[in-house]
C-alpha cells in the first residue's frame, strides 16, 4: 500500500518535473559556457606573459550514497555535467548539474532520484605539469524523489525541493590535447521527507568521474590562441 505526501504530485508528474528541471539546468550551463567557446574561436591571443580566463566543460558518471536516518542508506547512479570558468590564476567559478537514480529505494520496490543544480567558487590548490587539484563550495537547489518505509507494506512516497549545497575537492590529469580526466568527491547536503512526512536534512557522499574538455586553457593562451 502506497501513501503519498499530501498535496505532492504523483510520481509521473514528479518525474516530468525532475527531467524538465534537468533540461533547464543543462541548457543554462550551455548558455554560460557557449560564449567562452565563441570567444576562443574569434578573439586574437593576448601576449604570452598575460593571464587570460580559461574554460572547460566535463561530463561523467556520478555515484551518490544517501543516508536516511532510522531507515538506512541508498546508492544512486547517474550523470553529472559541470562547467568551469577561471578568471584568476587560482580562482574561478563552477556550474554543476547532477541527476542520479535508483530503481528500488530501501526495498520498497519504488524508484527514486536526486536532481541538483549548484554553482559557486573554485580555488585551485596547485598545478604541476599535467596534474591539477582544486576545492569548491557550491550552493543551489536539490530535488529528492524517494519512498520511505512506514510499517509493513506501507511506505511514504513523494518529492521534496529545497536549497542544497556541496563542499568538496577534485583532481584532474591531462590525457591528450584539450582532454583530461577528473575525479571529484563531495559532501552534498539535501533534504527529504521522513516516515512522518516531516522534511529533514539529508547527508550524502557524491563521487564523480568525468571526461574534461578544455575550451580554452593556459597553453592555448600562451600560444596566442
Amino acid at each position: 500500500m502506497a501513501m503519498l505526501f499530501r498535496g505532492f504530485p504523483r510520481r509521473s508528474e514528479s518525474k516530468r518535473n525532475g527531467m524538465s528541471i534537468m533540461g533547464k539546468a543543462l541548457s543554462l550551463a550551455f548558455v554560460l559556457i557557449a560564449p567562452a567557446l565563441a570567444q576562443n574561436q574569434m578573439q586574437g591571443g593576448p601576449p604570452a606573459t598575460a593571464y587570460g580566463p580559461t574554460y572547460d566543460v566535463s561530463c561523467g558518471y556520478s555515484y551518490l550514497l544517501s543516508t536516511i536516518p532510522s531507515a538506512g542508506r541508498v546508492g544512486l547512479n547517474g550523470l553529472d555535467v559541470t562547467g568551469h570558468a577561471n578568471f584568476l590564476p587560482r580562482w574561478g567559478v563552477a556550474v554543476d548539474s547532477g541527476y542520479v537514480h535508483t530503481s528500488n529505494v530501501l526495498a520498497t520496490g519504488q524508484s527514486g532520484y536526486t536532481l541538483t543544480f549548484l554553482a559557486g567558487p573554485v580555488f585551485h590548490l596547485f598545478e604541476a605539469r599535467k596534474t591539477r587539484a582544486f576545492v569548491h563550495a557550491l550552493v543551489g537547489a536539490g530535488l529528492v524523489d524517494s519512498a520511505v518505509p512506514v510499517s509493513g507494506t506501507e511506505y511514504l512516497q513523494g518529492w521534496v525541493a529545497r536549497p542544497a549545497y556541496a563542499l568538496g575537492s577534485g583532481i584532474e590529469r591531462t590525457v591528450a590535447g584539450p582532454f583530461a580526466v577528473r575525479l571529484t568527491g563531495d559532501y552534498l547536503r539535501t533534504a527529504y521527507a521522513d516516515s512522518t512526512g516531516d522534511v529533514r536534512s539529508q547527508n550524502n557522499l557524491r563521487l564523480t568521474a568525468s571526461i574534461v574538455f578544455r575550451l580554452r586553457d593556459r597553453q592555448s593562451i600562451a600560444a596566442g590562441r
